[in-house]
């Protein structure tokens, strides 16, 4: 994921502080390591939120690297946001496998202002890395938060029914979970693939083209 080396942290002023937020333990160690290697001062890596945060407040980093998902509890939009109350000034760089952050919050308020988003998948370095802190920390910086396509177009009641669909749900299973009528499902499954443009084929399961992509814009296309 990661490959060569170029002094980045060193202004030969001050050395950049960075903390990092990521709940994989390999993810973590990776990208410690391959910051650091740069000359950054990673002053904390967590994998827990209310860690993070009570590393911020004692470190105060001049950016924060974060994961969207860390698991049950606060999301890395509720870090980065509690962060940024901290410290207006604060840099903010999301690393995630999510195409998009309203895949995580349905409700989705926006990010923190001069945010940077990256998705896993397509970063290729850690250069690609650094310069989004970088642009997080500019005095002029400006949110980059991309339109990562036809999933967020969505309705938040279609994106509860991909990802129940996603999760191997029946029409029944989906209208239980979601405490509608069952027969109301079905349309909504309809106009999701349309959305989509994902047509029914003779050779092609529909269901499972949606699936692989609600699985692939949250990262987790392994799955099936």
């Amino acid at each position: 994921m990661f490959a060569g080396k170029r002094a980045f942290g060193d202004t030969g002023q001050v050395k950049l502080k960075l903390g990092i937020c990521e709940d994989d333990p390999f993810t973590l160690a990776t990208l410690t390591a391959a910051i650091s290697f740069r000359d950054v001062d990673v002053v904390f890596s967590a994998s827990d939120p209310s860690i993070a945060i009570a590393e911020f407040k004692s470190l105060r980093p001049h950016a924060v690297l974060i994961d969207l998902h860390l698991g049950d509890g606060p999301t890395g939009l509720d870090l980065a946001r509690a962060i940024r109350r901290e410290a207006p000034e604060v840099g903010i760089v999301f690393l995630t496998s999510f195409e998009s952050p309203k895949l995580i919050e349905k409700n989705f308020t926006g990010v923190p202002s001069g945010s940077q988003y990256l998705t896993k998948r397509d970063v290729e370095s850690v250069e690609e890395i650094l310069q989004a802190i970088q642009r997080s920390i500019g005095r002029e910086r400006k949110t980059n938060v991309p339109d990562m396509g036809k999933l967020t177009k969505l309705t938040n009641h279609q994106l509860s029914v991909l990802e129940l669909l996603a999760q191997g749900g029946t029409n029944a299973e989906i209208a239980a979970q979601l405490e509608v009528d069952s027969k109301s499902v079905e349309p909504v499954i309809r106009r999701i693939a349309e959305r989509l443009g994902i047509k029914s084929e003779q050779n092609k399961n529909q269901r499972i083209q949606m699936a692989r992509a609600y699985l692939r814009g949250v990262g987790r296309l392994d799955e099936i």
